[in-house]
């Protein structure tokens, strides 16, 4: 199994932070969990009081997604807006497959392209320089260095780490996790700790922006600043400066599961409702244009019946099946 890290910033007009992370938890996480080789998805939506203090986050949330390995995380296709809408995220053109990928799947294909076109509104994915901050992205494999308790509830810090230059990979992560470890499970308060090293037969794929990420788990935000404070901290921070590059990311967090292996897939309650029911509901929502399209309510009811009604929420709406539907209420 394989964890993949991508923290984000919002999008710097659209929303205000609140409602970023409410659409980020409500509309655009449950659209991505009907991804079918997705295995796992948490997201952590930065707390407001964690911009307060020590440390200070350099996200507004991230996310983390499992999968079994490399050769099943991806959608395989060369559909021109879908390498577009990854060129608007990366900032550098995508490159199509040769040979073309074989029989790709067109559902995921299309829940693809309408996660990334609901990803280029929610987050800031504008590609003027400078570059680094913006977002981060690794590939990697758990290490547990302190194996004790973790939930939901606790607060987790994440650190985005790459080495300092001079470094092989080797002797970073050797030293980050036999010397940097056990100097940070002396850290007061300190529940739960991870560390995640980048898969090596990751790196030729081109999107890795750091070497790794470290999680550590906290009983609340006091414990963590309490910790930050104290002697242990600063002598794990001494040795960081030997590891580090600079800057590193930082998030602090609680937990939100979108999908685990308890998951299954939801009709938003299309299925018990007639078409008149659901033509009803999309104009109570202000979908306007689809309540008054005579098949549009016909259209949500197959995709829900097939599994391919995304996301319907009070601001989104989508299906992945031939109807293709991404709609937004008419306010």
């Amino acid at each position: 199994m394989i964890k993949v890290l991508a923290p984000a910033l919002r999008h710097p007009t659209n929303r205000s932070l609140e409602d970023f992370h409410r659409y980020w938890g409500e509309s655009h996480g449950p659209l991505f969990a009907n991804t079918k080789m997705l295995r796992g998805y948490v997201q952590h939506l930065t707390l407001p009081e964690a911009y307060e203090g020590q440390p200070e986050p350099t996200f507004d949330g991230v996310s983390m997604f499992w999968y079994d390995d490399l050769e099943t995380m991806g959608v395989a296709t060369n559909d021109p807006d879908v390498l577009a809408l990854m060129e608007g995220i990366y900032g550098v053109p995508g490159v199509p497959s040769d040979p073309p990928p074989a029989d790709p799947d067109q559902r995921e294909v299309t829940l693809l392209h309408q996660v990334l076109k609901d990803d280029a509104q929610l987050f800031d994915r504008s590609t003027t320089w400078p570059m680094h901050h913006k977002r981060a992205a690794v590939i990697a494999e758990e290490h547990v260095i302190v194996d004790g308790q973790k939930s939901p509830e606790m607060v987790k810090a994440i650190f985005m780490a790459s080495k300092l230059p001079g470094l092989t990979l080797s002797e970073f992560l050797v030293r980050w996790e036999h010397v940097h470890g056990p100097l940070a499970a002396n850290v007061p308060g300190l529940r739960h700790y991870d560390q995640y090293h980048a898969v090596l037969e990751s790196y030729p794929m081109g999107t890795n922006t750091h070497d790794g990420w470290s999680e550590l788990w906290f009983d609340d935000v006091s414990s963590l600043r309490a910790a930050v404070a104290s002697p242990e901290w600063a002598a794990l921070a001494e040795d960081g400066a030997m590891l580090f590059a600079q800057p590193i990311g930082v998030g602090v967090a609680r937990e939100r599961i979108q999908k685990d292996a308890s998951w299954t897939y939801q009709d938003w309650g299309v299925g018990e409702m007639s078409e008149d029911d659901v033509r009803a509901l999309l104009r109570e929502r202000g979908y306007t244009t689809l309540a008054d399209d005579p098949g549009g309510p016909a259209a949500i009811k197959q995709a829900a019946a097939d599994e391919a009604l995304a996301v319907w929420t009070d601001e989104h709406l989508v299906t992945f099946d031939a109807s293709a539907i991404d709609a937004r209420p008419e306010r």
